[in-house]
């Protein structure tokens, strides 16, 4: 926050500012679904989600992005969101808070608040009307939670026959929340953030790879508190105790994101995919494979799409203690908790109809169905999982208005 300070102090300084522009944008999004154990949101920092028999409209969001032209090289552009939070500050309203410098054709710097570039939709997957999707698909957007990096990038883009290509690197920290099951919230910080994107744009194709680093900067208090208890017990007792007291401690791990992606799209068809690997030294995230393809066709101010999602870690549970005690087994329910945050194994096939209103206003429905091989899972807020009987398979429907202002 202190360089967000910092921008916001240096604005006056551009008193002769030739352009200003405001633009907002706004979705009213309903969701419904059948499943009564896996509450639907759309990525894991969300705190409130939705069941069987209710109404969710938590997917709803409010936006404004500010453009300052402040002079012919130099321009600040500020983003603000209102959606659903844990908490609602400063920090977590403003999404975008950079100044960009071009040097020239080729060369521009971004100093500041600037979305983590690890997908093909960071800069516009919180305004609706921008894409086909009533949500980006939840395997693979809603996994990471961090959407903003502090710090700087630099781009170079250079025009060749057979196309435009351009090569960023990033580098800063990040911090965003993950929020679990029994008021379960940690805020997440990424350190030694960096990170490398290039893509290659040919009249109807896009392709981009990218490749992300970072380690871990913090650790919740429940997991100094698990160490605490686990260090307790003998080994004789629990074989496993010395990797699940390596899981536990996170400070200084290490995360590595690779993603390849690529658009299709002449004005009549269009075909998006994009699939990502993640791996750590970390015991509670080895390794993650996630991705979707989607393709659909545009009719007069209609579009169809058919979107197949899907993301398996190859986390394992851990074996319980040789001996049962209630306090043991308490221990052992709450680490499970921990360790299999990341356990995820499910795809989604979801048909979705956009309809454009006018060249401001969109409405999109869109039918999910979702398959699960574990539950709980690291994408839902869950309740009734004492029973034993899991919504492995669930249908959700979502319908939303977006616009722009």
């Amino acid at each position: 926050m202190r360089l967000l300070t910092i921008l916001f102090l240096l604005l006056p300084c551009y008193g002769a500012a030739e352009q200003l522009k405001l633009d907002g944008f706004a979705t009213i999004g309903l969701t419904v679904t059948d499943s009564d154990t896996a509450g639907i949101r759309q990525h894991i920092s969300q705190p409130h989600a939705t069941y069987k028999d209710e109404f969710g409209f938590t997917n709803s969001s409010l936006g404004a992005q500010v453009e300052w032209q402040a002079s012919k090289n130099t321009q600040f552009v500020g983003q603000a969101l209102f959606k659903d939070n844990e908490e609602q500050n400063l920090d977590n309203i403003i999404q975008m808070a950079f100044l960009r410098h071009s040097f020239n054709g080729n060369w521009q710097l971004r100093v500041g608040r600037t979305g983590l570039d690890l997908f093909m939709m960071t800069e516009h997957r919180d305004i609706g009307y921008t894409y086909t999707y009533n949500h980006p698909p939840t395997e693979f957007y809603a996994i990471v939670p961090h959407q903003n990096l502090d710090g700087i990038d630099i781009k170079y883009t250079r025009r060749l026959k057979q196309g435009l290509i351009s090569g960023k690197f990033f580098a800063g920290k990040s911090t965003a929340p993950i929020i679990s099951d029994e008021g379960f919230f940690w805020d997440v910080e990424l350190k030694s953030l960096y990170g490398l994107v290039i893509e290659w744009q040919s009249y109807d194709w896009t392709f981009r790879a990218n490749y992300t680093a970072t380690q871990s900067g913090n650790e919740n208090d429940q997991q100094k508190q698990l160490q605490a208890a686990l260090a307790l017990v003998p080994d004789q007792i629990w074989p496993q105790k010395s990797a699940l007291l390596d899981s536990l401690n996170i400070i200084g791990k290490r995360f590595n994101y690779s993603a390849i992606g690529t658009r299709y799209d002449d004005s009549r068809w269009f075909l998006q995919s994009e699939v990502s690997y993640i791996d750590s030294n970390s015991q509670v995230l080895k390794a993650l494979t996630a991705g979707y393809i989607s393709a659909g066709i545009y009719y007069e101010n209609h579009t169809l799409m058919a979107t197949l999602a899907q993301a398996k870690s190859n986390n394992r549970t851990p074996q319980r203690p040789l001996v049962s005690t209630p306090e043991l087994d308490l221990l052992y329910n709450t680490l499970i908790r921990h360790t299999n945050f990341y356990l995820v194994d499910q795809n989604t096939f979801s048909l979705t109809l956009r309809t454009e209103i006018n060249h401001y206003l969109a409405v999109k429905v869109q039918l999910e169905h979702t398959a699960i091989d574990s539950l709980p899972s690291a994408f839902y807020l869950h309740r009734n999982l004492q029973s034993g009987d899991f919504d492995n398979s669930f249908n959700t429907l979502g319908i939303s208005l977006n616009w722009v202002f």
